[in-house]
């Protein structure tokens, strides 16, 4: 396959126009300056697909990137069409790479060859010799005056006069059969006309400079000193640890990998809020305990980078695009909690959601609905490395509450007990924020959640499938779904989706980030909110960027504009250029939520169902974890068998289909309506 793309060079030079040539048979990409360049054989640079991982860009629909011996190149494309027609020709190219090498069938000269000539062949050995000394001569100017330098000096020249003698063998052993050939011909030739000028035609239409694999002299060794580079394109051999830049042509340095990437890059530094514990009150249960604050950190070590063959292993079985739903993943990429315990973490600013509904303004409310939105990504995230929640198994149940930071109980009444006692958390308080989750369904794999203050008059009622996507070098989860805020007060109703996340990295250190476009509106008082989660570009650009436009139907143009790092620190800016901080999850403090005790917790709920997986993570036995995942997942499918078999349906404990909804089966209004 050949035709133009695109490559990234540098900040300088930007995106840089080249003609491509992929030799299917080698797994070798040769790029050309334009196609006329190609048919003179001016050959810009060369890499091999030997490894390769090919990624694609799920926020650009015409970029894509292929990462070798840690690095990442990056390309782009007319259109999405055209991306595909690559991708899907790279990835068949490495998958054939990855297939055990055939013997090889030798035919004597004259014979009907397929493949390049052997003038062809001779002409690439002059290429590659050119290269490799062009490459000593870049580590032989960066080398000291030592004596190691000076045995490597010597070593280098014995080689390259050892490669040049067997060149020279090899040419004047190819000069002598095509002599002997000649002479042959001469005499006699036996062949059929047709099979001649076949030949005759397939000579003419090789191209001067044939693309193959790099032989295995084309080692190089990482040094010092990588910033220094020689002029021209990458040469990227299968079995190199460190690249080098060379080339034949008189342009600058035309580099095209990130230059962000590192061979192994420091673990990402956590940025966390404080987390603030509320004392029990008065009348708490005995068997009710907070979070404990070292069990909220995830565990920042190791784990892909020890296990990367698996990884790799893994990633060479699926192909770009392909949904991750049904693949299982290594354990030790696992975090000690489960999805629906995620989702809970979304309240872990229970002061913030509560306070909505203070406002007796509806622009108010939705500058506070806004602030609590921003506000609740962080808090979801714990630890520098991003990991993933275990899945939850059909019929798994998390719930837990936060009490109010620095507010008295409010005054309850024997209605207010009652309606606590009926809602999702009976031991919790009226002024409690309460939440449960359950997993409602398997295929898709959709989770439902519930969460209120019944103080307050408020609750939220959600429920979201994920549904993940192979991206090459990075994993994207996307939450399909929808959650509404309910104000009893001002019978308002507030829907919004949420953005999509993204491992990206998944080679060296995973870090996580949030992307794509939300909505968050209200039919009633016709304010919205346009929200851009921004994912980091690869050239340029900061990471965790958000932008939220406040809008009312009546007005033109945005009454109130939110930016910063959804993570960090995001500002407020009216229309008059005035900015302030709109909020600082850096000193937001977080509120510790409050549930059972693990022993005296039901059978169902997340902790229970995967206390022997959390407890070997805790412990960094993977083996002792794979097993009791395996337990878990081994018993739901069975318990799934027998359902089929016996014809029972499965039946939600609190949730209920309403038209594509899952609904709480007795949310706070409907309770107040008995009361």
């Amino acid at each position: 396959m050949e035709g133009p793309l695109s490559k990234w060079t540098n900040y300088v030079n930007g995106w840089q126009y080249r003609w491509f040539v992929l030799d299917n048979n080698s797994g070798l990409i040769s790029y050309y300056t334009s196609k006329d360049k190609m048919k003179k054989g001016s050959r810009r640079g060369c890499f091999s697909l030997k490894g390769a991982i090919i990624g694609i860009d799920d926020q650009d629909d015409s970029t894509f990137t292929i990462r070798v011996q840690d690095r990442t190149f990056h390309f782009q494309a007319q259109d999405k069409e055209e991306r595909e027609r690559w991708v899907e020709a790279l990835e068949l190219c490495v998958k054939k790479l990855h297939q055990p090498i055939r013997r090889m069938e030798l035919s004597l000269p004259g014979g009907d060859r397929q493949g390049p000539s052997l003038e062809q062949r001779m002409k690439e050995m002059e290429v590659y010799y050119h290269i490799l000394e062009e490459q000593v001569q870049t580590v032989m100017a960066m080398a000291n005056a030592t004596d190691e330098a000076q045995q490597l000096r010597l070593t280098a020249k014995t080689l390259l006069e050892s490669l040049r003698q067997c060149i020279d063998m090899v040419k004047k052993t190819a000069e002598n059969v095509d002599n002997t050939s000649s002479q042959g011909s001469e005499e006699e030739d036996v062949r059929p006309k047709g099979e001649v000028k076949q030949q005759e035609d397939r000579k003419e239409a090789d191209p001067p400079m044939p693309q193959a694999q790099a032989p295995l002299f084309l080692v190089t060794a990482q040094v010092e000193g990588a910033g220094h580079k020689a002029k021209g394109d990458d040469v990227i051999t299968g079995q190199s640890d460190e690249l080098f830049h060379s080339g034949s042509s008189d342009e600058s340095s035309d580099e095209f990998f990130d230059a962000d990437t590192v061979l192994e890059p420091p673990p990402p530094t956590v940025l966390t809020s404080p987390s603030v514990s509320v004392p029990a009150a008065e009348g708490d249960p005995d068997d009710v305990e907070e979070d404990d604050e070292l069990q909220e950190q995830d565990d920042a070590s190791g784990g892909v980078a020890a296990n990367k063959s698996v990884i790799m292993h893994m990633l060479s079985q699926v192909r770009v695009g392909v949904d991750l739903t049904k693949i299982v993943l290594p354990t030790f990429i696992l975090e000690k909690r489960s999805l629906l315990e995620m989702y809970a973490e979304f309240f872990a600013h229970p002061d913030v959601f509560a306070s909505i509904a203070d406002k007796s303004d509806p622009r108010d409310r939705m500058i506070a609905i806004i602030r609590y939105y921003l506000s609740a990504f962080h808090s979801a995230r714990k630890g520098a490395i991003a990991k993933k929640p275990y899945n939850p198994i059909l019929g798994e149940v998390f719930r837990c509450y936060w009490d109010l930071p620095n507010q008295e109980a409010a005054p309850c009444e024997e209605s207010g007990k009652k309606l606590v006692e009926q809602g999702p958390v009976p031991y919790a308080r009226y002024n409690s924020v309460t939440f449960l989750a359950e997993q409602v369904s398997h295929h898709p794999p959709v989770s439902g959640f519930y969460a209120e203050c019944p103080s307050k008059r408020m609750y939220v009622n959600g429920s979201f499938w994920t549904k993940s996507k192979f991206l090459g070098l990075s994993l994207g989860v996307n939450f399909i779904g929808s959650v509404k805020l309910h104000l009893l007060d001002y019978d308002e109703v507030y829907e919004a989706n949420l953005p999509s996340a993204y491992a990206r990295s998944i080679l060296t250190v995973p870090w996580m980030e949030m992307g794509g476009k939300c909505v968050i509106s209200c039919a009633k008082t016709g304010y919205s909110a346009d929200i851009d989660f921004q994912c980091k570009p690869f050239y340029g650009g900061k990471k965790h960027q958000v932008v939220a436009l406040l809008n009312h139907v009546s007005e033109k143009k945005p009454f109130m504009k939110v930016e910063g790092e959804w993570n960090g620190v995001m500002y407020m800016e009216h229309p008059n250029g005035d900015k302030e901080v709109f909020v600082d999850t850096l000193t937001l403090p977080t509120i510790r939520k409050k549930k059972k005790k693990l022993d005296a917790q039901e059978s169902e709920e997340s902790q229970v169902i995967w206390r022997d997986v959390t407890s070997a993570l805790r412990n960094r036995d993977i083996q002792a974890a794979t097993a009791a995942k395996h337990a878990v997942e081994n018993q739901q499918r069975a318990e799934a068998r027998k359902r089929q078999e016996t014809g029972e349906e499965w039946k939600q404990r609190y949730f209920e289909l309403e038209g594509e909804e899952w609904m709480f089966k007795t949310p706070l209004n409907a309770r107040l309506a008995q009361v």
